[in-house]
């Protein structure tokens, strides 16, 4: 198989296994480019350029001494998590990789291999979340505006989108709920680190606190059927939909309040009804199984769990005890975790969901455990030191490197250990 085709065969339920890409450079043309596994090339050090001496790789930018310098310069002046720990180099290309992954006009793709190259806005939440803490509001603003510009008109979002502008997508998998709450609560972030301006994304802001409150259900406060994290389609409400969307409403909520207007009074206290109504139902819908994906209660916990306590959401103990026994009950034979107890594939690790739990320790207290997982993370980089998609049974890393998404949850978990945690949207 070509390099090109690896990883659009394969699907979450009969993983491919391999290896897709060791990493990213800033190729030619300023987007990302992959570097074939096993390929033995290298980035010059903390930069996103390959090095010329580890060999030739087609395609790839060749940087002057100044662009070197000029990336160096930047890596430095960042508020890097985890800086002056073991931590540091898997923070630092996490950091370069996030950058890599951006193109020019603030498209940040989940990953560089061909069926990741597009723009999901529940990765760009993370990754403008991660850019923010690192003290680069700039770069976290251009992912959100062009989040902010692939907004369909009811204000919801598709699951994906390209990367050209062109407001096209690649498949037809259609909306999925959890977009709107990644959107907002990184947007959130973004203003409350930039002096609480909202600026140009105030109308996707309004139309995203529209969407969210359309998607509840008058009648049980839960949100409609959607796709969340799992890509799956399902005829129910999932843990992994609704705790975003309550997320997104509190975190919407505080952003219409700093727009301030009449109108935005009147729609911050609606979120703030739906929130206080989708909270309600979620505690006593999902709370009544042990917090389980479905709202059936069939299928088992998955990590979604987790968006229920810090950094999302206040500390609650019951949620506490149910994220607890989530992680146990996926912990697979490598030490890592699978996203959840329905999840068939019960020997492949997800960093994602690795990366989650890391963070959720990190961010309630439970040091140990956050340094057992970030550990776990990077012994399992790849040669190129990206943090990949997957680990293998035996502990290789596997399909696309670099995940955005993982390294900016990395991110988010450092910061927490180095005792700047996000702050939850007030409740």
């Amino acid at each position: 198989m070509q390099t090109a085709e690896l990883g659009t065969r394969g699907t979450a339920w009969s993983p491919e296994t391999r290896l897709y890409s060791d990493g990213v450079v800033i190729g030619a043309d300023g987007a990302p480019l992959i570097v074939p596994p096993h390929s033995g090339l290298r980035r010059l050090p903390g930069t996103g350029y390959l090095d010329p001496s580890s060999g030739a790789l087609p395609g790839a930018a060749v940087p002057t001494g100044d662009d070197a310098d000029a990336a160096r310069e930047l890596l430095a002046a960042t508020e890097l998590p985890g800086r002056g720990t073991p931590y540091q180099p898997m923070a630092e290309e996490a950091l370069i990789d996030i950058g890599v992954l951006t193109f020019a006009n603030g498209a940040a793709v989940a990953a560089g291999s061909p069926y990741w190259r597009y723009v999901w806005p529940r990765d760009v939440g993370y990754m403008a979340a991660a850019l923010t803490v690192c003290g680069r509001p700039e770069p976290a603003f251009a992912q959100l505006a062009y989040v902010a510009a692939m907004q369909e008109q009811d204000g919801t979002w598709q699951a994906r989108y390209l990367p050209d502008g062109s407001r096209g997508v690649p498949d037809d998998r259609g909306l999925q709920l959890d977009g709107i709450g990644w959107t907002l609560w990184a947007t959130w972030l973004w203003a409350g680190a930039t002096g609480g301006a909202v600026g140009s994304l105030a109308p996707m802001v309004r139309s995203a606190v529209g969407a969210a409150l359309a998607a509840l259900d008058p009648s049980t406060g839960l949100p409609r059927a959607s796709q969340d994290f799992w890509e799956m389609d399902l005829d129910e409400a999932t843990l992994g939909s609704a705790a975003p969307l309550l997320l997104g409403l509190r975190a919407g909520r505080e952003l219409l309040t700093l727009l301030g207007g009449p109108d935005d009074a009147r729609l911050a206290a609606r979120a703030a009804d739906g929130a206080e109504r989708l909270a309600a139902a979620v505690t006593g819908g999902f709370g009544a199984h042990g917090y389980a994906r479905r709202i059936s209660g069939s299928g088992g916990r998955d990590a979604s769990v987790a968006f229920l306590l810090p950094p999302f959401a206040p500390h609650d103990e019951a949620v506490a005890a149910a994220w607890r026994s989530a992680v146990d009950a996926t912990t697979v034979g490598n030490g890592g975790v699978r996203p959840g107890e329905e999840w068939t594939d019960v020997l492949t690790a997800w960093t994602p969901q690795v990366s989650l739990h890391a963070l959720t320790a990190a961010s309630t207290g439970d040091t140990a455990l956050a340094h057992r997982l970030l550990s776990w993370l990077d012994l399992r980089r790849t040669d190129l030191g990206a943090l990949a998609e997957k680990v293998t049974a035996d502990g290789r890393p596997s399909a696309v490197a670099p995940l955005g998404l993982t390294g900016a949850t990395v991110l988010l978990a450092l910061a927490a250990l180095d005792g700047r945690p996000l702050p939850a949207p007030p409740h």
